[in-house]
């Protein structure tokens, strides 16, 4: 399932949108995978695979890692596209980066030796490592993160993920083309770049360690052309591994960066294969052709009940959510007892024994686990058919609230999904209608808000901070998420809590409107935070999927052991 990858990464891993927002292994995936994998793959797959033990286990990959990718990337120019973040965080690097200790998460330097915030937060002067050195052999400058930034807001550019940038003074004017240079980044030296923000920010370090935010070189990409982002001589990053070719919709190939200014990778290389459906990768993987894949309900019972591969398992939760956005526009979600009638409608009980293995953590806020901020005491959205019954008579609707539920028809996990919630609103005399669109379709109706009353969506945060979550709230941003929001004071509230410098005492203020947004106005209905399940070849050592739940950040870490490679 594709996602919103906002600098969160939302549907379509701060938040990557299918707008604006990262993907990993989405949402419903539990079920629907399962019942997608289809009776004939099982039964071929089953046949196939050998009974596993620790003295048969073997590859022939050697020192290189083999996964899978659910689809062939877009481009790999991460400004434009926020579906494929998996080959260019491995490529380029940030500014930035995020450590991860103790459940906590701390912004450290990458590209960025060290940086310099003004006291009111305005202005961020960054200065540079010397002699980091692109995949092509440039030096990394100053003047690469300015044209970097100045790429991203070019309006002919038409990049998705621009808004990774928009806290940055002159960001509207360039992206409007009143201006050939984004006013707020100078360059002081070859090493030193200086950003000045339209306000003061907290929050902007820690978009800077979003993939959006990944620092291209001037030369590379001015002389490549269009074929930046699909050819390797002009692909090139800073980062651990350096992109070698790409067949299309089969296979992308990646090498050791031997100069890599940090430490190098362990391993020589990744190798994505692109195409490979759950029952075909799960007999891959047990034949030493494959070390990592996800793992759905089907195959986990399985995983769990060998005696080998059951310490190969991981459980993990990743900083996302599911959600249903409400929107606004439609006439019947303009009233907020039937928004509450909606809430109280639906048993996320039952939605979690069904499309999560009974596993997922029901969620009753804004933020999801691992975000700052998140707070697990809040109210609890209770499943209550005859309170929705009450409130829509309250409302005068007893029996006339006719909805729409926008389905993205690509998105096949969701229809049995949504046809659950379709039946739950029926008990309470709710009619819901499913809309089913092609991708292109759901989205253009998402941003006009026209033809729909509410839609199912995932979303995975990309960067630790949890503004991009609160930010939809506000008035500007609803439009664009499909909620169409009104509520000037309680925009205006957001906004002023997301300007606060204190680190606390942000949080606290954000904290503060979490029961206003979820409960008192019902302005959407969190659902739940998904555990996952993977499983690794006896292979790797030193295996950590990264803070998001991403395995493509291990490949800096991990270790594969040569005795397995016969």
């Amino acid at each position: 399932m594709s996602g919103k990858i906002w600098h969160i990464i939302k549907r379509g891993g701060q938040l990557v949108k299918m707008k604006k927002r990262l993907v990993s292994v989405f949402l419903v995936v539990a079920m629907a995978v399962s019942m997608l994998a289809g009776c004939g793959n099982k039964a071929k797959s089953e046949e196939g695979a050998k009974e596993t033990t620790e003295s048969n286990y073997s590859s022939k990959n050697g020192n290189t890692m083999v996964l899978t990718l659910f689809q062939n990337p877009k481009t790999l120019d991460i400004q434009k596209t926020n579906a494929d973040y998996f080959i260019p965080l491995q490529i380029y690097d940030r500014l930035v980066d995020v450590k991860v200790e103790n459940g906590e998460t701390e912004i450290v330097p990458s590209l960025a030796e060290s940086w310099d915030i003004t006291e009111e937060g305005r202005v961020y002067t960054f200065k540079l490592r010397k002699g980091v050195k692109f995949h092509n052999g440039e030096e990394l400058k100053a003047d690469d993160v300015l044209f970097t930034i100045n790429k991203a807001t070019d309006p002919e550019e038409a990049c998705v993920n621009a808004e990774v940038f928009q806290d940055i003074k002159g960001y509207q004017d360039r992206l409007d083309g009143k201006t050939d240079q984004i006013e707020g980044v100078k360059v002081l030296d070859d090493y030193t770049v200086e950003i000045t923000l339209e306000s003061p920010s907290i929050s902007f370090l820690a978009t800077m360690t979003g993939a959006p935010a990944s620092i291209y070189n001037r030369k590379a990409v001015e002389e490549g052309k269009d074929k930046f982002g699909f050819d390797p001589e002009y692909t090139v990053g800073t980062g651990y591994m350096k992109f070698k070719d790409w067949t299309q919709d089969q296979e992308i190939n990646l090498v050791k960066n031997e100069e890599y200014f940090n430490e190098p990778a362990k391993i020589d290389g990744v190798r994505y294969l692109m195409n490979i459906d759950s029952s075909t990768a799960r007999m891959m993987f047990e034949n030493g052709e494959l070390d990592y894949i996800s793992v759905n309900s089907q195959n986990l019972e399985h995983f769990q009940s060998n005696d080998f591969w059951k310490d190969y398992l991981i459980g993990y939760e990743p900083p996302s959510m599911d959600y249903i956005t409400f929107n606004q526009k439609d006439p019947y979600m303009a009233d907020v007892n039937v928004r509450k009638a909606v809430q109280a409608a639906i048993n996320r009980d039952l939605i979690n024994d069904n499309f999560y293995n009974g596993e997922a953590n029901l969620l009753n806020g804004v933020l999801p686990p691992a975000i700052p901020g998140y707070n697990e005491n809040q109210t609890k959205i209770k499943y209550d058919p005859e309170e929705a019954k009450r409130l829509l008579k309250e409302a005068g609707h007893e029996s006339d609230v006719k909805l729409t539920i926008l389905q993205n028809g690509e998105e096949e996990d969701y229809h049995p999904f949504n046809e659950m919630i379709q039946s739950m609103l029926a008990e309470v005399g709710i009619e819901a209608e499913i809309k089913n669109v092609d991708m292109t379709t759901y989205w253009d109706t998402v941003a006009s808000g026209e033809g729909f009353s509410f839609t199912l969506g995932p979303v995975t945060a990309d960067i630790p901070d949890p503004a991009p979550f609160f930010m939809d709230f506000t008035v500007e941003n609803s439009k664009s998420e499909g909620y169409n929001i009104t509520d000037e004071d309680l925009s205006k509230r957001i906004i002023e809590a997301n300007n606060i410098m204190d680190a606390d005492e942000r949080i606290k203020a954000f904290q503060a409107l979490e029961n206003e947004i979820v409960s008192e106005k019902a302005l959407y209905m969190p659902l739940a935070a998904e555990k996952r399940h993977a499983i690794i070849s006896p292979r790797l050592k030193n295996f950590q999927l990264g803070w998001q739940g991403w395995v493509c950040v291990s490949t800096h870490s991990v270790e594969i052991d040569d005795s397995y490679n016969k």
